[in-house]
């Protein structure tokens, strides 16, 4: 079966009216559906879409009557959440490698590699930092 990962900053985009790039995350996530595409991510990454929502909350970003909507939307995501006992130490030395303050990011693209399919995202600092060397990773506003 063919997969993708997606990161939180795509994820995200399905739920939020107003994202930038929301359209391009919307039309990847139908077309996954449609090619048979599963989407995959690591198993932080409820707890960080979720973090994402409340902090757009907090920050006065999303109206919180919008909160409970965003959150059904990313429950409703068909992402498979995937453990691999290989994860983390790659993960730290995509970190290591690629000069991250933070590893999270590199779960991402750890999994991707591991898995041997495509991460998208739309982190532009870490695709930045990563996209010559690891051409897996995908830019969100690249999407067709």
């Amino acid at each position: 079966m063919n997969e993708w990962c997606v990161d939180a900053s795509v994820a995200v985009k399905w739920a939020v009216k107003g994202e930038p790039f929301r359209s391009k995350a919307l039309r990847l996530l139908a077309e996954c559906g449609t090619k048979g595409i599963r989407l995959i991510a690591p198993p932080f990454f409820s707890s960080e879409t979720d973090s994402v929502i409340r902090r757009r909350v907090f920050e006065g970003k999303l109206p919180p009557s919008e909160e409970n909507k965003a959150y059904a939307a990313l429950d409703r995501a068909p992402v498979q959440v995937l453990d691999m006992p290989e994860l983390r130490e790659r993960a730290r030395e995509i970190a290591r490698q690629f000069r991250q303050r933070n590893v999270y990011d590199s779960v991402y693209a750890a999994l991707a590699e591991l898995r041997g399919c495509d991460l998208w995202t739309a982190d532009k600092q870490f695709y930045d930092a990563v996209k010559d060397k690891l051409k897996f990773v995908k830019f969100l506003p690249d999407y067709p």
